[in-house]
């Protein structure tokens, strides 16, 4: 398979190979929001709700004091999309506290899941937040060859 990213692509034998691989885009200095891209799968028989719904209740396992801020909720936020779930949450870690809102959305024709994350360690401004639907409702498909 053609495995294209940002900066270029290669050939890589994925049959078989789940790609979970992680996109970080930061500030230089780690102040300010930060936009995260990650992929999984959804088990067989699974729907984007209960794969959300296990994610949060892994999430909430592995880490003490994660609060739901949005319940799972669908949303025709990104265009396209049968199932868009968007939620949003907050917890403690080393001391920082950490607010993230998600939107998890299933790759049309696949078990594929993107999850698109908006990280920061102040709650979201209105300011954040309409950015934040902006840049998710800006999401297109690429073609696929």
């Amino acid at each position: 398979m053609q495995y294209i990213i940002n900066e270029g692509y290669l050939n890589l034998p994925l049959e078989g190979r789940i790609d979970r691989t992680l996109n970080v885009l930061a500030t230089p200095d780690g102040s300010g929001n930060t936009y995260l891209i990650s992929r999984d799968e959804l088990r067989p028989g699974e729907s984007l709700r209960q794969f959300v719904e296990r994610q949060l209740n892994e999430l909430s396992g592995q880490v003490k004091g994660y609060q739901s801020t949005l319940k799972p909720t669908l949303t025709k936020i990104i265009a396209g999309f049968d199932e868009v779930i968007e939620f949003a949450g907050a917890f403690t870690q080393n001391g920082q506290e950490i607010h993230q809102r998600q939107v998890a959305l299933k790759l049309p024709g696949t078990q594929r899941v993107l999850i698109l994350t908006l990280s920061g360690f102040e709650p979201f401004s209105e300011a954040a937040l309409r950015n934040w639907a902006a840049t998710i409702s800006s999401f297109k498909l690429r073609p696929m060859d």
